[in-house]
């Protein structure tokens, strides 16, 4: 049982590392919940109480900027409703469709297009685009140390 225990742990942290390229896959929930199944198969105690509230706060800040980071990358740059939500149809379709570059290709044609509809002129339009765009890959940059901080906090807890 501590074998497949082990296994689904190492496979759910790797998901999540893979989580933070791949949207739709929610990184820190995955490695948290890698490091959930680890504490049923081998003690709580053994990674400890304060690095679990660590996790638990990391995965909550990191899916609040993976969720947000185009959102306010468009607002920022002057998008209304249209561009944001623009921003968000064209990330997951732009995965969907292009896979790594469509999500850096998706949130920028979502936020144009939908500014156009919006009957804003192109120039705005393409200014709410780089903006999704430059908030997107704003969110990968923060969100990539989270992971990887929380990989290493579950390290530690096990080896020390």
């Amino acid at each position: 049982m501590k074998i497949f225990l082990s296994i689904v742990t190492i496979l759910l942290i790797a998901s999540g590392l893979i989580g933070i390229i791949i949207p739709g896959l929610p990184a820190a929930p995955l490695i948290l919940l890698g490091s959930i199944v680890y504490g049923f198969g081998f003690g709580f105690e053994r990674i400890g109480l304060t690095i679990y509230i660590i996790l638990t706060i990391l995965a909550s800040i990191s899916l609040i900027i993976d969720y947000l980071g185009s959102v306010f990358g468009a607002k920022k740059f002057g998008a209304s409703m249209f561009g944001i939500i623009g921003a968000i149809l064209g990330l997951f379709i732009g995965f969907i469709v292009g896979n790594i570059w469509g999500l850096i290709i998706g949130p920028f044609v979502g936020a144009f297009l939908g500014e156009l509809i919006r009957k804003k002129r192109p120039k705005e339009s393409l200014k709410a685009g780089i903006g999704a765009t430059l908030g997107f890959m704003g969110g990968f940059f923060l969100r990539f140390p989270i992971c990887l901080a929380m990989v290493v906090l579950i390290i530690w807890g096990i080896v020390r």
